[in-house]
């Protein structure tokens, strides 16, 4: 009888913990949705160990994943990734995927821009565009998490000579190798496969922030992108509230989350083309955003100007510009001479006594002489 009681007062712990695990166990049975499918844990096959570690984290609100990778509960909920998606072909785009791996963030984000040889020639906006990284404030980092896009055999040796991640993409037997005026042909075909590409980084389970070239970039603008969007855009026109569907975009600067709902709205968009001219991406984006955020469900977002703006609507303000964008600004050389002016105002403005630094004050605003004025 001793013997019997002592065995049972050593088993009850044991007992009461696998008990735990039942009850945590079924609590999650019905919970689990991976990619779009449900999954439960009745697939797996445990040994002590690993009910002990389940047992544990379900302690912590998290689940196990198929990959044997713990996951929280808000990302199994949200879905707000689809790595778990089933595989994409890479057609157009090969050895992509191992280039993402390489250089994205822990979140599976990557910087993109895209350049032909015009725009990545020496003292080109290339030069202009790598050295905002470089002088911005605590940026130099984000370089590691940029790939630049060549559209020509040239742009891509002038991008191999500055900067260690460049992809090659070609497109349809396209020359990109001159400058493109904008809302020329070949300017919107340059346009749309960047498009195209940024769905295939969607595909393959990555987040993306896309950013012109002819961008100055000064402080990091993920800090005014939240979670909550699936999409967030700049603005070249901007009404007060990020959450208004009004806001004018400007795709130049975008931010897009890795879902299946954001490759529906990039299929969307792409599809878009043929029914809006002239088939400019930014136009028609904003012609569809209703659509997008009311049938797709997408949740659009707009950064508010004095951090992102742009020739045609910026802050005046130092102190919180994050980038500037050569748009309102027609040619190559004018961009190159207005880029070049802001580049020259971020190191006065950065080398200035800290009660000075506090005016913000920008020196170039001398009406005629620039594109901006």
């Amino acid at each position: 009888m001793g013997k019997s009681a002592d065995m049972l007062q050593h088993a009850t712990p044991f007992l009461l913990g696998v008990a735990a695990t039942l009850v945590c166990l079924t609590f999650y049975r019905s919970k689990i949705i991976i990619g779009g499918h449900e999954r439960t844990l009745e697939a797996f096959a445990f040994n002590a160990t690993q009910v002990n570690s389940i047992h544990i984290a379900c302690e912590k609100k998290e689940v196990a994943s198929f990959d044997d990778r713990l996951i929280s509960r808000e990302e199994v909920v949200n879905q707000t990734t689809v790595q778990n998606a089933t595989p994409v072909e890479e057609g157009a785009f090969p050895d992509l995927l191992p280039l993402l791996k390489r250089v994205a963030t822990n979140d599976k984000t990557v910087i993109i821009t895209s350049v032909n040889e015009a725009w990545a020639t020496p003292n080109s906006l290339l030069d202009i565009f790598l050295e905002g990284f470089r002088i911005g404030e605590g940026i130099q980092y984000l370089l590691d998490h940029l790939i630049v896009v060549t559209l020509d055999p040239n742009a891509l040796n002038h991008c191999i000579a500055v900067h260690p991640n460049c992809y090659p993409l070609m497109v349809d037997g396209k020359n990109f190798t001159s400058e493109k005026v904008f809302m020329s042909g070949d300017y919107i075909d340059l346009v749309w496969s960047k498009v195209k590409l940024q769905r295939r980084i969607l595909e393959l389970g990555y987040n993306f922030l896309f950013t012109d070239v002819d961008i100055v970039w000064m402080r990091n603008p993920l800090k005014h992108i939240t979670v909550y969007a699936d999409l967030t855009a700049s603005s070249d026109e901007f009404l007060g509230n990020p959450d208004d569907i009004n806001n004018y975009p400007n795709t130049g600067l975008i931010y897009v989350k890795s879902t299946q709902k954001t490759i529906e709205m990039m299929n969307y968009w792409i599809d878009a083309r043929n029914r809006y001219p002239p088939n400019h991406e930014q136009t028609i984006f904003n012609f569809i955003k209703a659509d997008l955020a009311h049938n797709l469900t997408v949740k659009i977002q707009y950064i508010d100007t004095s951090y992102c703006g742009g020739f045609c609507n910026h802050g005046n303000d130092l102190n919180k510009i994050c980038t500037m964008h050569a748009n309102c600004c027609v040619g190559l050389q004018a961009k190159l001479h207005d880029l070049k002016q802001i580049i020259e105002d971020w190191k006065f403005y950065t080398a200035l006594p800290i009660e000075e630094k506090r005016k913000g004050w920008f020196t170039w605003r001398v009406p005629g002489l620039y594109c901006m004025h």
